[in-house]
């Protein structure tokens, strides 16, 4: 939807294109038709809103802006200029690195933001850029390279920058590519080095920074070039690696060889569950080519206690695979709050972690993110308050994430359980409510289209209130209703049917379809919300089935890793007990394909285990009286 306000708002025939996913955020197939819009219509858009009095969003067009078509990348940028606003580092201006780039490396550049095109260049005294990082507001990330014409180009997410803050985007050179941080934490996109083969250039032309874009309001500050120290990750990453390579000797020296039951014994004991989880957190945070400090106090304890670490790898996944920032969030919460180590507060510790380790944007202004930790104290604060209904202190952490991962804010959040129709306000009715609260309207009492994005709500933050007040169709309604049911402590999102949008909340105990016209089969998860193992939405209720027996769920997740060392003809042995202990971990059955391909593995054990889930299942229908006993027969 954001993709689409992004084309209207530059006046771009999109209507060309062959399909539009209103849940995407995709480049599209087929690059829209660029046109120039004329100046007096940007001018008259930016004096209306004066007239109205109205804040938007950044003020995105408070100056008139002309388009261009890049002809290189074959996308649209603003065109660049330099920033009128200020700021120390002066864009489209040469600035020298003071030695030739080596691994270890780093160059910070740091800035303010506002929605603007910039980007950030590492050029050769000849001009050629060896690095090019476009930034493209509510679009995507463009890094390339020309050597002297444009080459191979690899494409990231738009950074989470949030307007009108501080940011510190860090280019660090390592041994074959260069890495990308924002405030610190790695981009999870890398750009190979790339040579010229006939003058054999390489990083070491490498001459200085040049700023391009920009205006806006954003502005550079400052440049840090490289110096005498090395990156962090650079320093450390060996050290990190080689308490992997040791862990993973002891676990394997446990695993190898062992019977079934002594294995699930090890899975079973502190040290087993511990080392076994402990283990593939790391591997994790090592596969996205970080590390995290283990020395740390708060991450310590989070690694060797088992009932928060056990916790943290059985609430779901990640969406960008930043445990790194997830193990953060969480150690930072138990610094602040020693309380956070078990219970409800625990719970919502680890919920916050794992959600907000990938941007949680305000649904009021798109740009703005919603503060991870400032949300946990909020929530604690609401809580003790009883503000919340029984599914906020009943659910496990894995519910608890698509309540905190709400995209309101908290003033929204008050609004919320202040307005609520009386009939309403119970657990069993509380989404439901949308449909009372918001009126399907395809157009204002203006007469502006729904189309018409921002214009639709007079250009104001929209809000559960704006929802409320203007109208909206179905994916305001849904929103209002995933909004007005996590402001009670209900969980909730967002799903995406053909052309249309609806919601799943949690009711009595299980996840329902709202607003539903497609069924479960045709529902996919909204973009910007996380999941587990794939993104249609049944596989909420399947994860849900693992969360009700979650002991089962963690052996079974234990057994998976579990397998990983164990002998190869061993490893279906191991998969198959661990779908049979949770036949609803989904990620068991990815593996078990592979673990039936192993060329050493006994045909016998495959059809002993087939007997023995046939006989299970016959037993299970007997019992039931579901099936006849001839049939079966």
């Amino acid at each position: 939807e954001h993709e689409d306000d992004f084309w209207q708002l530059k006046n771009i025939d999109h209507k060309k294109k062959k399909s539009h996913n209103f849940n995407s955020v995709n480049i599209p197939d087929e690059e829209p038709t660029a046109t120039v819009p004329q100046r007096d219509s940007i001018i008259v858009n930016a004096r209306k809103r004066r007239e109205l009095n109205l804040a938007y969003d950044d003020e995105w067009m408070s100056k008139p802006e002309m388009l261009e078509l890049n002809e290189d990348t074959d996308s649209i940028a603003l065109s660049e200029r330099e920033a009128s606003d200020g700021g120390t580092i002066k864009f489209n201006t040469r600035y020298d690195i003071p030695r030739t780039l080596e691994p270890g490396d780093f160059i910070e550049v740091i800035g303010t933001y506002n929605k603007a095109t910039f980007s950030i260049n590492l050029k050769a005294n000849n001009g050629h850029n060896y690095l090019h990082i476009g930034f493209r507001p509510t679009h995507t990330t463009v890094m390339n390279d020309a050597l002297p014409h444009w080459g191979y180009e690899v494409r990231d997410s738009y950074p989470a920058f949030a307007s009108g803050k501080n940011f510190k985007y860090t280019i660090m050179v390592d041994n074959e590519c260069y890495r990308f941080f924002l405030n610190d934490e790695l981009r999870s996109k890398t750009f190979p080095f790339r040579f010229n083969k006939l003058n054999q250039e390489s990083i070491k032309n490498v001459a200085y920074v040049e700023i391009s874009g920009g205006g806006n309001g954003l502005k550079i500050n400052k440049i840090n070039m490289p110096g005498n120290k090395k990156h962090e990750l650079y320093v450390n990453r060996d050290s990190f690696n080689n308490k992997i390579s040791e862990l993973k000797k002891i676990v394997t020296s446990k695993i190898a060889g062992r019977t079934l039951d002594k294995l699930k014994s090890y899975a079973n004991s502190n040290e087993g569950s511990i080392s076994l989880f402990k283990l593939e957190l790391l591997e994790k945070i090592k596969s996205s080519g970080s590390i995290i400090d283990i020395n740390n106090e708060e991450i310590g304890w989070l690694l060797n206690n088992r009932e928060a670490l056990e916790m943290l790898m059985t609430s779901g996944d990640l969406l960008n695979n930043n445990w790194r920032k997830a193990v953060k969030i969480v150690a930072e919460i138990i610094k602040q709050d020693p309380e956070a180590k078990e219970g409800l507060k625990l719970r919502l510790a680890v919920a916050t972690g794992l959600t907000f380790a990938y941007p949680v944007h305000s649904q009021a202004i798109w740009s703005n993110l919603i503060d991870g930790i400032e949300r946990y104290h909020q929530f604690v604060k609401w809580a003790k308050e009883k503000l919340f209904f029984t599914p906020f202190y009943q659910g496990t952490a894995w519910h608890l994430r698509y309540i905190v991962g709400s995209w309101q804010t908290n003033e929204e959040h008050i609004w919320a359980r202040e307005n609520i129709l009386q009939d309403y306000k119970n657990e069993d009715k509380v989404a439901d409510v949308t449909h009372k609260m918001v009126k399907y309207k395809l157009y204002n009492d203006d007469g502006v289209s729904v189309h018409s994005g921002a214009a639709y709500y007079y250009y104001k933050p929209i809000t559960l209130e704006a929802f409320h007040k203007i109208g909206a169709v179905c994916g305001g309604i849904s929103r209002f209703a995933v909004g007005m049911a996590q402001a009670h402590g209900v969980p909730a999102l967002m799903v995406g049917q053909p052309g249309h949008c609806a919601y799943i909340w949690y009711r009595r105990g299980k996840w329902v379809l709202g607003n539903d016209i497609s069924g479960w089969s045709k529902s996919d998860t909204h973009s910007y919300i996380q999941y587990s193992w794939k993104r249609k939405a049944p596989f909420f209720p399947a994860m849900d089935n693992a969360q009700k027996n979650l002991n089962n769920y963690k052996l079974s997740e234990k057994l998976r890793f579990a397998a990983r060392f164990s002998e190869p003809h061993d490893k279906f042995e191991v998969i198959e007990a661990a779908s049979s202990i949770c036949p609803q971990n989904y990620a068991v059955w990815q593996e078990m394909e592979l673990a039936l391909e192993e060329p050493t593995l006994p045909r016998d054990v495959v059809h002993q285990a087939l007997i023995n889930e046939l006989t299970s299942i016959r037993k299970a229908n007997l019992k039931k009286k579901k099936v006849p006993t001839a049939t079966l027969r």
